[in-house]
């Protein structure tokens, strides 16, 4: 039995198309195109709070 690939975490990425309510971003690792919103945030720094919570 061969083990699933693991997941692509999508850490490169560069934007492709850009309308009024999305962006598109191709993953530069595994090529995927992905939605800019289906993609997790990677909190800056290690911090992870909103501005909001200041």
């Amino acid at each position: 039995m061969s083990q699933p690939e693991p997941k692509c975490p999508h850490k490169r990425t560069r934007l492709i198309a850009k309308d009024s309510d999305a962006q598109y971003v191709e993953c530069l690792d595994c090529g995927e195109i992905l939605e800019a919103g289906e993609l997790k945030p990677s909190p800056a720094h290690g911090f992870d709070e909103s501005l909001s919570d200041a």
